[in-house]
């Protein structure tokens, strides 16, 4: 990131996590756990690294959280590629009884059983162009609102932050 940022390179920062987590892994145990983050890291991976977008970037922060950095695509196209894959095929990873209630039932620290909604994906997405970032300690901040703002939403889903740098100046008020 910091790279293209520095070369002033227009490019796009998905920031990717799974919702409801935390729920599964609680229900399921963590080997399970630890298929879903492998299973999340190849729909990434098969619908970022492709001929079309072949200097894209996807990492894996740790835990249920990933980062891609794509340049110059159709990053709405991408988000829409990746949350099918993932909801088609997450329900693979719950019993049949699970799935088709579409919500799992976790005990809370009280002993009180709750409804948590089946996993799913939220991605914020980071238009970078230049000018409109000072540094890359910006871009993570806008990702982490963004991504916040997805996961307000219930169900797998993204969010784009595509202000312009002028309309981010007009923001901070400089114009």
């Amino acid at each position: 990131m910091k790279k293209r940022f520095v070369a002033k390179e227009t490019f796009a920062m998905m920031y990717l996590d799974l919702d409801n987590f935390k729920a599964y892994n609680d229900v399921y145990g963590f080997l399970k756990g630890d298929e879903i983050i492998k299973f999340t890291a190849k729909t990434i991976l098969k619908n970022i690294h492709t001929d079309e977008y072949e200097d894209s970037f996807v990492g894996h922060i740790g835990g249920d959280d990933f980062v891609a950095i794509i340049s110059e695509a159709d990053y709405e196209k991408i988000c829409q590629n990746i949350i099918a894959d993932f909801d088609t095929n997450i329900l693979k990873y719950f019993t049949e009884e699970d799935a088709k209630q579409g919500y799992i039932e976790v005990e809370n620290r009280k002993g009180i059983m709750e409804q948590f909604p089946l996993t799913s994906i939220s991605i914020g997405v980071v238009e970078v162009e230049k000018g409109r970032f000072h540094n890359v300690l910006e871009i993570g901040e806008a990702g982490a609102s963004v991504k916040h703002l997805a996961k307000t939403i219930q169900g797998s889903t993204y969010v784009i932050d595509r202000r312009k740098h002028e309309e981010e100046k007009k923001r901070r008020g400089n114009l």
